[in-house]
């Protein structure tokens, strides 16, 4: 009994302080807005925009002759994938993209996130992990070219990551991709450590840079 209380004792210290060191050892880093500065980079925007992308319903403007505006603040590499991005999937949907003469509908992109953060966490003496994280926030509005008259407001968001873990200081993962299909509340330390460890909420992907909507012509 004695040894039993005894080991209670010294367990629930070093569990706390366990958890006090992960939840002071994450932190995250802006890459200076730039949104498509390396290979991993690219992968993870793609996969963002793929995810959020999904969201839309194109059933507006099909068989429509359609342009595409962008509205908010971000850099130019990215805003070339955003409207890339919208641009394709509509007429992949069957818009008719027009470059001279007027359109029936206007495709408005808000652009309320989109870029790249790099950060790291680590639970000590279990890993550390070093990732690339990057969300992709827009507003979609379908608006009648004559009239102005908004028909339809969407709100789209994708979530993707690629992340390297070390074990115990000594075995190094693979890299590996992951999307979060929606978001998923992770309130409370357990879900922190757990989330941490397994990547509960995350599905792991395989990257794919379709053609048409990065920096193909």
């Amino acid at each position: 009994m004695n040894k039993y209380a005894y080991s209670k004792k010294t367990f629930l210290p070093l569990f706390l302080a366990m958890v006090f060191a992960l939840t002071a050892c994450q932190s995250t880093q802006k890459t200076s807005g730039e949104g498509l500065i390396s290979v991993v980079a690219q992968n993870v925007l793609t996969l963002a925009g793929e995810e959020a992308i999904k969201g839309v319903n194109f059933s507006a403007v099909s068989n429509k002759p359609v342009k595409v505006e962008l509205k908010g603040f971000v850099e130019e590499k990215t805003r070339g994938f955003i409207a890339n991005l919208v641009s394709s999937n509509a007429e992949t949907n069957g818009a008719l993209l027009i470059r001279n003469g007027e359109p029936e509908i206007i495709i408005e992109i808000v652009i309320n996130t989109a870029g790249n953060d790099q950060g790291s966490s680590r639970i000590p003496i279990l890993n550390r992990a070093l990732r690339t994280e990057s969300v992709v926030d827009l507003t979609i509005i379908f608006r009648d070219a004559n009239s102005g008259k908004r028909l339809s407001t969407q709100n789209i968001r994708g979530e993707s990551k690629y992340e390297q873990k070390r074990w115990v200081g000594m075995i190094d993962e693979s890299g590996k991709y992951y999307v979060k299909p929606s978001p998923l509340a992770q309130d409370g330390i357990g879900n922190r450590i757990k989330s941490a460890i397994s990547n509960e909420g995350w599905l792991l992907v395989t990257p794919y840079v379709p053609c048409a909507a990065l920096w193909c012509p």
